[in-house]
């Protein structure tokens, strides 16, 4: 491999590096603006304890089926148990 083929090579590792960190903040944008409408609509649901119940069931099932993911989710998980109205110690 000469000098101009590692220096497009790593012009292009470069544009696929940005490409994915502009992909990463996009991400976190629409997840930002997902959790406020969440969290408003849960704040303002009538029967919060229904609710309660029922994503305890959604979020064993979904760190059982992707535990590589569980410890991530287990802090999201706190926020949103705590919008639902179970204060943890």
């Amino acid at each position: 491999m000469d000098t101009s083929q590692i220096e497009q090579a790593l012009e292009l590792h470069s544009q696929n590096i940005n490409g994915l960190m502009d992909n990463q903040l996009a991400l976190t944008a629409q997840v930002q603006v997902l959790q406020a409408a969440l969290a408003t609509a849960l704040l303002h649901h009538p029967d919060r304890p229904a609710l309660l119940n029922t994503f305890q069931q959604y979020m064993k099932i979904s760190k059982q089926s992707a535990p590589q993911l569980a410890s991530r989710m287990e802090a999201l998980e706190s926020g949103m148990l705590a919008l639902l109205g179970q204060h943890q110690a």
